[in-house]
């Protein structure tokens, strides 16, 4: 790792001090970074480390753009966006990175990828939406269901008890 920067820096400096690569120079350390970056939030991913590779991936969509890199972290972004619970502000978090990728980079691979994808999100939000609310439900009627369980194991309890009290109460008479 530490020789690979090493090697990029001295790159860097070379094509700086050749007078009109400057700016060649810039693009090379640019590029490097970013797709260092990129690098890491793949490794991230495979490591199963989603907040780690959705933060470095982050740092590549607000930098400048690098077709090849940033396409992809855009890409790979969006899809990190859509979570589990699929509410409306991350499927439109997903859809906004979605078009940035078709109108910055409508030649790039990740492109025709990502076009299935915003389809399907468009096409089935409220789908979506509605199966998340019956989720919520679902999840509302099992807790309904464990509290109504628990009063009626306590309900048969305090009848056991009672029962047990009139015996005692005849017992006595």
């Amino acid at each position: 790792m530490k020789r690979q920067v090493i090697i990029a820096v001295v790159t860097a400096l070379t094509l700086a001090s050749s007078g009109c690569a400057s700016l060649k120079g810039q693009g090379f350390v640019a590029r490097y970074s970013q797709k260092q970056k990129l690098s890491d939030a793949v490794e991230s991913l495979q490591k199963g480390n989603p907040y780690n590779a959705a933060r470095l991936l982050k740092q590549i969509c607000a930098e400048k753009g690098v077709p090849g890199i940033t396409d992809e972290a855009l890409f790979r972004l969006a899809l990190l966006s859509i979570d589990t619970e699929l509410d409306r502000n991350n499927i439109a978090t997903t859809l906004k990175l979605l078009g940035r990728l078709q109108n910055e980079y409508p030649d790039s691979a990740w492109t025709a990828q990502a076009a299935p994808v915003a389809d399907f999100l468009d096409e089935h939000t409220e789908k979506l939406q509605k199966a998340q609310e019956l989720r919520r439900q679902v999840r509302s009627y099992k807790d309904l269901n464990l509290s109504l369980a628990r009063e009626n194991k306590e309900l048969r309890q305090s009848i056991e008890r009672l029962k047990d009290l009139d015996l005692e109460l005849e017992r006595k008479k």
